[in-house]
This record gives structure tokens, sequence and C-alpha cells, in this order.
């Protein structure tokens, strides 16, 4: 009788230990980003396994790289400027394919300087370079950081370029939830930037899923892109080791 008392004591504080742990964790999700440091932003450097995902990824891998490494760096320039940089390539490529999409803001505005995409993809290869001037557009890798600068608690309008074009985008925050990232259960905040319909202006065709660590870091744990029906899944190789 003492031994099941014990045992259902011991379980309830349990339960009661993690449910605390999610709610400090909800608490830090809302208004906590890199932002709060009062120190110069630091070089970063996060390395991630990707594939291909969903019927239609799974099926073009069968003729495609269906997975490969990745990385995204933030960079702060001797200028003062901060580099983004979103880089993924596969080691089953035999011609050396990657993706490539960057630029280079403002590191306290944010106020975009320059961006560029480029890609070799199948013997194909096309980039584009060009200077920004447009107030409020980012790239993929700079609103990145963006959010996690400044995670938004409602839905955000912002704009963002891709392959020399700029979209109107909403970024839809999700809440604290738990997932499995490189086979570890973490509890993450997850957002969804998705194209905006705004009369007169194109439609952000594409999707991007993120999911950064709840606290002050902001880490971006994991990333999915979605593009032409499939979607590109990264995921954070070391999620509990800061990323420096």
């Amino acid at each position: 009788m003492n031994a099941k008392h014990n045992t259902s004591h011991s379980y309830t504080l349990r339960s009661r230990r993690a449910l605390g742990i999610f709610a400090l964790a909800v608490a830090a999700g809302f208004g906590c980003g890199i932002a709060n440091s009062q120190v110069r932003p630091l070089d970063e450097d996060f390395r991630y396994h990707w594939e291909l995902s969903n019927f239609i990824g799974r099926l073009a891998s069968v003729f495609l790289p269906g997975q490969g490494d990745g990385s995204l760096t933030f960079k702060i320039q001797p200028n003062g400027r901060l580099r983004s940089e979103l880089t993924i390539t596969s080691p089953d490529s035999q011609s050396g394919d990657y993706f490539r999409y960057g630029s280079e803001v403002d590191a306290e505005t944010l106020k975009p300087v320059r961006a560029w995409s480029s890609y070799h993809w199948r013997g194909e290869t096309k980039s584009k370079d060009e200077s920004v001037d447009r107030a409020g557009v980012l790239d993929i890798a700079a609103g990145i950081y963006s959010i996690r600068r400044d995670p938004p608690r409602t839905p955000r309008r912002i704009e963002i370029w891709s392959d020399g074009k700029t979209y109107p985008v909403e970024i839809l925050p999700q809440g604290v939830v738990q997932r499995s990232i490189s086979g570890r259960q973490v509890l993450a905040r997850h957002f969804i930037i998705r194209g905006a319909e705004v009369a007169g202006e194109r439609t952000w065709k594409g999707r991007l899923e993120l999911w950064l660590s709840p606290d002050a870091a902001a880490r971006p744990l994991a990333i999915t892109l979605s593009r032409n029906l499939a979607d590109v899944r990264l995921e954070l190789k070391n999620p509990g080791k800061p990323s420096r």
C-alpha cells in the first residue's frame, strides 16, 4: 500500500514539475527574443540535416537528392552590417548541387541593403544579386532573424525578397509546442510564414515554418521550406548545444 502511495505521489510530483516547466516555457515564449540582450549580436552558425518530406517530396527524392546538410549563419561585418545566409547542399549530388539565400541588413534597424539567391541544380545554374532600398523588405534568412529578435505575439505583415521579386507575407504565431528535433523531444515556439493576398501585389507561393527555442537565445531548431509541392525539412543537428 505504501509503495503504491509513494509511486502515485512521485508521479504526481513529476507531472506537476513537467507542467511547471511547460508553463515557464510558454511564458518565456511571449516577448522573449535575442533583442533582450544588451550586448552586440554574436556571430552564429547553425548546422542542420535536411530531407524532403510529404508525398511529392518523397517521390521527387527518387530522381533528385532527398537529404543533405544545411547551414544558417548570422555574421556581423566590419562595416557593422548583419550578413545572413541559408545554404542547402547534398552529399548525394554528383555535380555539387546547392541552394543559397542571403542578404545584408543594418544590424540595428534591419533596413535592407542587399539580397541574393543562387542555385546549381541538375546542371542548371541561376543567381540573382541586387541592392534593396525598400524599407521592411527581408529575405528568408533575415526574416528568420527578425522573428528571433522580436517574436510576434499576433499576426504580423512584412515583405519578403525572393529571387529578385518582393511579396507581402504574414507571420502567424502558433504558440509553444512540443516536437521531435533530431531524435529529441523539445519545446519550441512555432511560427508560420505564408503569402498574404494584397490587391495589386504578387502572392508568394511558398511557405515557411519555423520552430525557435523558447529561451532568450531563440535558436532556430527546425525550419520547413515549402515550394513547388515539396517540403524541405531542416532540423538542427544538436538542438541542446548553443551554436556560436
